[in-house]
């Protein structure tokens, strides 16, 4: 067995915080010297994964990893396959934040290829116990192990000494799509509770047609390079998350990274990233008064803030960072390649 490791990430690219792990992931291990390729498909490739079982392996890669809603298609002889399921999205818990023709798709094409790969995979990864609770609760399926997410702190960190927000206002910022999951409808309720002496700044998922519904005091961005976000994390006085469903939380972690407090709805996932009174607010989902309490208590403790800000850095760092995930992926590849081993004489 190599003392190297060779892992193929066959990707299909969504635009999402599964493309960023992917991203990360792959990084980390070519920094330590192993190789890592990306076969990037089009998003189109979701409703037929089957058609890429006949996509050609880099040649001598030793370890598959994939997303769980296409890995079977991966499944190669004599490689072990490792596929990491984000968030379970038949989990009854989920239901009522998707569409029912969403509901639909979920439950007659992806939820089959789901299990496809639960059943083929060498190991089942999640990112949150979580999720990890919900696979074995909803789907009958045990996680290999969970393994969180992290960020690059030296990428996502506090803004230098010196640099200033302009602006007088009290700034939130939300970083995500315009689903109801990620609470997207919440924000122009909150943004006529707490008036003028806030303003919220929202990322790609809010679109410029809807800004009259948003009010004045929302500032629509657009999509973002990694640069500009995080600009506007270093900028803004918290950030945002009125998630009602995750698998984790990327955007809590990278606040937390960039030394800003969270406020948002306890959301499981969250929760795990998230300390409450430590890192930041949480309030019940939908409490939209309670949240925007949150945010008023922040603006007028902004001292309050900054402790929560320094705590969530403090803790970014010590609980969700690289070296300790890329350890654990790299016990589990060599642990899935010696079993491996073990196994080709009988076959």
């Amino acid at each position: 067995m190599s003392d190297k490791l060779f892992v193929w990430f066959p990707t299909i690219r969504a635009g999402s915080g599964a493309d960023v792990f992917t991203q990360r992931l792959a990084a980390a291990l070519i920094r330590r010297g192993h190789r890592a390729v990306i076969s990037w498909f089009p998003h189109w490739s979701e409703f037929a994964p089957d058609l890429l079982r006949f996509k050609r392996m880099p040649k001598g890669a030793n370890v598959i990893h994939s997303n769980s809603a296409y890995a079977f298609a991966f499944r190669r002889r004599g490689v072990p396959l490792v596929a990491t399921e984000h968030h379970y999205i038949l989990d009854p818990a989920y239901r009522r934040y998707k569409s029912p023709v969403q509901h639909l798709y979920h439950r007659a094409l992806v939820g089959p290829y789901l299990h496809r790969s639960y059943a083929l995979a060498d190991a089942i990864t999640t990112d949150s116990r979580f999720t990890a609770n919900v696979l074995a609760r909803s789907a009958g399926v045990r996680a290999t192990c969970t393994i969180p997410l992290w960020a690059d702190y030296d990428t996502f960190s506090p803004a230098p000494d010196g640099e200033q927000k302009s602006g007088e206002r009290f700034r939130l910022l939300f970083v995500g799509n315009a689903s109801r999951r990620k609470g997207a409808d919440v924000i122009p309720l909150l943004a006529r509770r707490l008036g003028t002496d806030f303003e919220i700044r929202c990322t790609a998922g809010l679109r410029a047609g809807n800004q009259e519904s948003l009010g004045d005091n929302v500032v629509l961005l657009g999509r973002l390079t990694e640069a500009q976000l995080i600009h506007e994390y270093r900028s803004c006085d918290a950030v945002l998350v009125p998630s009602r469903y995750e698998g984790f939380g990327y955007s809590a972690l990278e606040a937390m990274a960039c030394g800003k407090p969270v406020v948002g709805f306890r959301c499981r996932a969250v929760d795990e990233v998230v300390v409450e009174g430590e890192t930041g607010l949480l309030c019940d989902i939908d409490d939209v008064e309670a949240l925007a309490a949150d945010c008023l208590r922040l603006a007028a403790n902004r001292s309050l803030a900054a402790a929560f800000g320094r705590a969530g850095r403090e803790r970014a760092v010590q609980r969700f960072g690289e070296a300790r995930a890329v350890d654990s992926y790299g016990a589990l590849y060599r642990s899935l390649q010696a079993a491996a081993v073990t196994r080709a004489p009988a076959a």
